[in-house]
């Protein structure tokens, strides 16, 4: 039977026929490692997933015998679907590799998406540590997928990225923080609202509409009048009022 490194010779292979068998058997080993009582398969598939996904090429020099930066095993594409993989397996043990795979412009969204399935600990400080990499775009995905978790760490990240230098991730962690019950996060939609174009500022509106709505469900029926008032007396948009006067009588 073929090993993991094997297999991503395989998939790496020009005959389509052999990259589709190594897939089809990758995947399999993939989903069969997340069933119930597979822990240790889950474990140890995550490890050599990781290994090759970090993997190196022997040193090499060049024509003047300098040696010359390592480089990695497997292209981007390979990389990418190797992720694809981890993303199934959501273990502590493989983040390490997953952090480094988020410093490349290659590879770091598939990256994301694996962390994002990630449910452990370190995967979440992970993505709060990449909130402070380049790229707007990137940031507002990383702000997404924090925004499906909920902790008092991912909380604090997403109330420092409505200060965020950008204002489509300012707007987007606003948006992020509507969703968590904590009448607090309307300082930081105020922050986000104020603080972009027209556009921006409007999304910001619907957001704290919506931070009032989440905290009416969750039974804090004063923080989200003092919102919907908020709303109604301010400047936002004809629509954006209407909701909040519509939220006011609910509330009665």
């Amino acid at each position: 039977m073929p090993t993991v490194e094997d297999l991503f010779v395989q998939l790496a292979d020009g005959d389509q026929a052999v990259s589709f068998h190594a897939n089809h058997v990758l995947l399999e080993k993939a989903t069969r490692a997340t069933k119930s009582g597979m822990e240790a398969d889950r474990k140890s598939l995550a490890s050599d997933l990781a290994r090759e996904l970090t993997a190196t090429l022997p040193a090499e020099k060049d024509r003047q015998g300098k040696e010359l930066p390592a480089r990695l095993k497997h292209s981007a594409a390979v990389r990418n679907r190797i992720l694809y993989l981890m993303s199934y397996l959501s273990t502590s043990e493989e983040v390490p590799a997953l952090a480094e795979a988020l410093k490349d412009l290659q590879t770091r969204e598939a990256a994301r998406y694996a962390l994002e399935r990630n449910d452990s600990k370190e995967a979440t400080q992970t993505l709060i540590d990449a909130l402070e990499q380049l790229g707007p775009e990137f940031r507002v995905g990383v702000v997404n997928s924090l925004s499906k978790r909920r902790s008092d760490e991912v909380l604090a990240a997403l109330q420092r990225a409505t200060s965020d230098r950008d204002a489509e991730v300012r707007v987007a962690a606003a948006e992020a923080l509507a969703n968590f019950p904590d009448a607090e996060n309307d300082v930081f939609i105020i922050k986000a609202a104020n603080s972009g174009s027209a556009a921006e500022k409007n999304r910001a509106y619907r957001s704290r509409l919506r931070l009032a709505e989440t905290l009416r469900l969750a039974g804090n029926k004063a923080a989200a009048g003092q919102i919907y008032r908020a709303v109604s007396a301010s400047d936002a948009e004809t629509p954006q009022k209407k909701a909040a006067q519509i939220g006011l009588k609910a509330l009665a």
